[in-house]
């Protein structure tokens, strides 16, 4: 893994990044610098079958939460634009990366190529001019050793086959990297290398707990963290933290499904009460939610009764009122002898107006 990747001017005034806003822009920065250490140069990747999202993308750039909404659909975007390309495995490649990749110009693919045919057609040609040679017995000495040295060497002005670099190939690059002027990150411990964990019990759940904050890291959230978090890690460890403090802040992340930002703001709250191990971690955290089961408790909740609509209530109202009975014989027309004699008149005047 080079320590370095080219990045052109030419960014500045690339039709297709001016689309960017600001914060884009950085994470396609972002992305360059994770494709160029990446195991698999080019490729944006966290295993097989584990989709490479935005948010990882956001997380190694150190977005802050704010900003978490412009990263979203930035893969996509830049899928369309050509600039991405995403396969079935869940990584993301990108375009155009490793062709524009390499530490001289003559490192180029093509280059590289049409310098090697024409060793192997310069070798070809000098085999077929070189005649024969034939032993003077003159030349030998008497233990036959002595007449070697008359034997012409071969030349060592031709280029080995096998090099990458001619006598002719000039780039500035090569100033850069000396090691005075290259500022040496940490070694990323490979594959092969990492470090087996130390498993403790706490809060009834298994621990997994690292020497390496790199190792760390992995294990709970699988792939590497980027430099920030890594100096992030490096100063809580600075500041008396314990390691089995961090794996536990990243354990209640990764059991919630959430990011780094959520082991990130655990870690702030115990170091400001003061707790430095995992097992003082578990403590505060089972002391949090007895009291907030106490307070729930505390809490009275009056029953509300249920009112019914006012015409409902009179209704009801009415029906409990008790009615007197009445008694009386119902009444007849022949009871009211002046109504009965205004009837008969009006039945005389229907039957004179027939």
């Amino acid at each position: 893994m080079m320590p370095w990747f080219r990045l052109y001017p030419e960014i500045l005034k690339d039709p297709k990044i001016r689309r960017f806003t600001t914060v884009q822009k950085w994470l396609w920065i972002t992305a360059m610098c994770e494709a160029s250490q990446s195991s698999e140069r080019g490729k944006l990747f966290i295993a097989d079958g584990i989709e490479y999202t935005d948010e990882d993308l956001a997380q190694a750039a150190g977005l802050p939460s704010g900003e978490w909404e412009q990263a979203k659909g930035f893969i996509d975007m830049c899928v369309t634009l050509k600039m991405m390309e995403r396969h079935a495995d869940g990584g993301v490649t990108l375009l155009n990366f490793i062709n524009r990749q390499y530490e001289k110009p003559s490192d180029k693919p093509d280059k590289t190529r049409e310098r090697k045919q024409k060793e192997r057609a310069k070798k070809a040609q000098q085999k077929k001019e070189q005649p024969p040679q034939k032993l003077d017995k003159s030349t030998l000495s008497d233990g036959g050793l002595k007449g070697h040295a008359n034997v012409t060497p071969e030349s060592r002005d031709v280029t080995p086959c096998h090099a990458i670099y001619t006598d002719t190939d000039t780039d500035t690059d090569t100033d850069l990297d000396t090691e005075a002027d290259i500022e040496l990150l940490p070694p990323l411990p490979s594959k092969g290398e990492r470090h087996e964990s130390v498993v403790v019990v706490v809060g009834g759940r298994d621990l997994h707990v690292y020497k390496s904050v790199l190792d760390q890291y992995k294990h709970y959230f699988v792939y590497e963290p980027n430099q920030t978090i890594r100096q992030i890690l490096h100063s809580y460890l600075d500041d008396g933290v314990q390691m089995d403090m961090l794996a536990w802040a990243m354990r209640q992340a990764a059991e919630k499904g959430k990011a780094w930002d959520y082991a990130k703001g655990a870690i702030e709250k115990l170091f400001a009460k003061g707790v430095r191990t995992a097992e003082q971690a578990e403590q505060a955290n089972q002391a949090f939610h007895q009291q907030q089961e106490q307070k729930q408790s505390r809490k009275v909740v009056p029953l509300r009764e249920d009112k019914l609509p006012a015409s409902v209530q009179w209704q009801l109202e009415q029906q409990s009122v008790q009615q007197p009975i009445n008694t009386e014989e119902p009444k007849t027309i022949d009871d009211y002898p002046e109504l009965k004699a205004m009837l008969e008149q009006l039945r005389q005047k229907q039957k004179q107006a027939r």
